[in-house]
């Protein structure tokens, strides 16, 4: 089933339909929640928060956009909230080595570390428009209603954030 249809399945009362959007949706609920909080556990409860919150609210989704971004759109704000009670956002490295030869492993290895070090200067709008572009491949549009921007802010914002992210990387280099 589509989206749509285990949105509508539960809003008439399936909760069947809500379950499978957890499934399918939870895993990247985690991950955007620990990118922007760098707390695994922390992460967890906020996708699970965010899940409820949805659930409890279910009224205020009017459709405009698609259920993963409105998803994100409430574990940005849970994820803030948080951070304003604790720390700075802390961002992990999300993609696992491959098979190499050992300098190709270390060479992979010094150019995530340079990745990741460069991406911890960056600033929170730029780290945040960076996930939802890149790793959770969202378009520029449902990236937009996240960071609650409109489009053509969002495209200036990844194209300066890529900038700056591409000299903090040289300078390392």
């Amino acid at each position: 089933m589509t989206d749509e249809q285990l949105l509508k399945s539960f809003q008439s009362g399936d909760k069947e339909g809500f379950e499978e959007l957890i499934i399918k949706y939870r895993a990247n609920a985690v991950a955007f929640a620990r990118q922007l909080t760098g707390d695994a556990v922390m992460a967890e409860d906020i996708a699970q928060e965010s899940f409820a919150d949805f659930y409890v609210n279910r009224a205020r989704y009017d459709g405009r956009c698609s259920f993963k971004t409105y998803l994100f759109a409430i574990i940005k704000h849970k994820a803030i909230d948080y951070l304003r009670r604790k720390r700075p956002v802390n961002l992990d490295e999300h993609l696992e080595s491959g098979e190499f030869t050992p300098e190709e492993a270390y060479l992979e290895k010094e150019q995530k570390r340079l990745l990741k070090n460069a991406l911890e200067l960056l600033n929170n709008d730029y780290k945040t428009a960076i996930y939802l572009i890149e790793y959770e491949e969202l378009s520029y549009q449902e990236a937009a209603k996240v960071m609650n921007k409109n489009p053509a802010q969002m495209k200036i914002l990844i194209f300066r954030a890529r900038k700056k992210l591409k000299e903090l990387m040289e300078q390392e280099v």
